[in-house]
C-alpha cells in the first residue's frame, strides 16, 4: 500500500483601504492604517492508492539461480508441491525423482512439503494418485506418465479442482509441459549415424539393415524420437532408409520401451535376416538397447565392429553401456537435471509469474569418446 499525500495551499490577502480627503482646510487626523496579514491555510488529504506488485521470481531468475546452485531468500521454504513418477524402478525415472527432491531442498523447500507418489507406469494407478493429489491440495503438481488419454483425465480433474499443473515428457491439455524436443533429439541421433555409416562403413551400400525400435503408442512426442532418424536417413540416403518403400533396408517393430519387448524383436528379426551383418539399430531408450544386445549375444550375431547401436536417454544403464563400446551414442536427456527445470517452474507459478508452455531439456550426442566430459566418474 502507497499513501499520497495532496497539500493545497489557499492564501488569503486582507487589504486595507485609506479613508479619502474631502476638503483642502480641514485636516483630519489620519486613520491608523489597517495591518495587512497574509493568512496560509494547508488542507492535508489522504488518499489510499493499491499498488499491485509483481514478484522477482520469474522462471528465468530461479532458472539462473538453479544454474549456480544458490537460491536467494530460500524461495521453496513454507510452500507444497506434489511430484508424482511415472515408475520409480526405471533408472531413468529414478534420476528424474532424484534431481526433484534435491532442487527442491537446495530452493530451500522441505521434503514434508514435497508430495511424491510412483504411477507404477498403470494408467488406474496414477489417476489414483492424481486424486490423492487433488485431496492433499499442494500449489503446483508435477505429472510424469506415459499414457495421454490418463493424462487428459488427470488434466481435467486439476482444473475442476484449482491444481496447477505441470507435465513431464507427456503433455497434460492446458498445462506447460517440460521435457525433451524429441524430434530435435531424433534429428541429431540420425545426423550422427548418417555420419559414421559414411565414415567408418564406406557408405550406405554397406549397411545391411536399418532397425527402427518404435514406441508410437506411448504417444505422438515420443513416437517424434524414431520418426527424426526416418527423416534424416531417407533424406541422405534416399527410400530405401525409409520404412514404406519397396526394396527398404528398414526393418520397423512397434510398442519397444524396455528390454523385454525389444529382445523379443531382435529374436524375430535375427531369425528373419540369418545373413545380415552390418546392422544399425535406433532404440527409444537405453532399457531397449540393452534388449537388443542381450538378444544379439544369446543369437551368437553381436559383432561391436559391425552393429551401429542409437539410442536415447543415457541413464546410468546407457552410461554403463556407452564405456563399454556397446551403444555407439546415446542423445543424453539429463534426467539428473529435470529438477533444475520443474523446481524453478513450480515457483515461477507458485510467486504469481508465468511459466512457459514448453520448456525443453539441453541435448547432447554422447559417445565412448566424450562421456568423461560429462560423467567424469563413471
Amino acid at each position: 500500500m502507497s499513501k499520497r499525500v495532496i497539500v493545497n495551499v489557499i492564501s488569503l490577502f486582507l487589504v486595507g483601504l485609506l479613508p479619502v480627503a474631502t476638503s483642502s482646510c480641514q485636516v483630519t487626523a489620519p486613520t491608523p492604517a489597517v495591518e495587512t496579514r497574509i493568512v496560509t491555510v494547508v488542507e492535508t488529504v489522504v488518499e489510499t492508492v493499491e499498488v499491485e506488485k509483481t514478484s522477482p521470481y520469474t522462471y528465468q531468475l530461479l532458472r539462473e539461480m538453479s544454474d549456480t546452485g544458490v537460491y536467494a531468500g530460500k524461495p521453496a521454504r513454507g510452500h507444497v508441491i506434489a511430484f508424482a513418477n511415472i515408475d520409480g524402478q526405471l533408472p531413468y525415472a529414478s534420476l528424474v525423482r532424484q534431481g526433484i527432491t534435491d532442487e527442491w531442498q537446495s530452493a530451500g523447500g522441505f521434503m514434508e512439503d514435497l508430495i511424491i507418489f510412483d504411477n507404477m507406469a498403470e494408467s488406474d494407478k496414477a489417476l489414483e494418485n492424481a486424486q490423492a493429489v487433488f485431496d492433499a491440495g499442494p500449489e503446483v503438481f508435477l505429472q510424469f506418465q506415459a499414457d495421454p488419454n490418463a493424462n487428459a483425465l488427470i488434466g481435467k480433474g486439476a482444473s475442476d479442482n484449482g491444481i496447477f499443473i505441470i507435465a513431464l515428457e507427456i503433455p497434460v491439455p492446458g498445462y506447460p509441459l517440460i521435457g525433451i524436443d524429441n524430434f530435435g533429439a531424433s534429428v541429431m541421433a540420425g545426423e550422427w549415424a548418417a555420419e559414421k555409416i559414411n565414415n567408418s562403413y564406406g557408405g550406405w551400400d554397406n549397411i545391411d539393415r536399418v532397425i527402427y525400435l518404435d514406441s508410437s503408442g506411448t504417444g505422438e512426442r515420443t513416437a517424434l524420437r524414431i520418426f527424426g532418424a526416418k527423416y534424416v536417413l531417407g533424406s541422405r540416403f534416399g527410400s530405401s532408409a525409409h520404412d514404406r518403400a519397396n526394396g527398404s533396408k528398414a526393418v520397423v517393430f512397434d510398442g519397444i520401451i524396455d528390454a523385454d519387448r525389444a529382445g523379443l524383436a531382435m529374436q524375430v528379426f535375427l531369425q528373419d535376416y540369418p545373413e545380415d551383418e552390418f546392422i544399425l539399430v535406433f532404440c527409444i531408450n537405453d532399457s531397449a538397447a540393452q534388449g537388443v544386445y542381450q538378444s544379439a549375444v544369446e543369437a551368437g550375431r553381436w559383432d561391436a565392429e559391425k552393429w551401429i547401436l542409437v539410442s536415447h536417454g543415457l541413464d546410468d544403464r546407457g552410461r554403463e553401456l556407452v564405456r563399454s563400446g556397446i551403444i555407439d551414442a546415446d542423445i543424453a536427456y539429463f534426467p539428473e537435471n529435470y529438477g533444475k527445470y520443474a523446481v524453478p517452474a513450480a515457483l515461477s507459478h507458485i510467486y504469481g509469474n508465468a511459466v512457459p508452455p514448453y520448456i525443453f531439456i539441453e541435448n547432447e550426442v554422447i559417445t565412448e569418446d566424450n562421456i568423461g566430459l560429462y560423467y567424469p566418474s563413471g
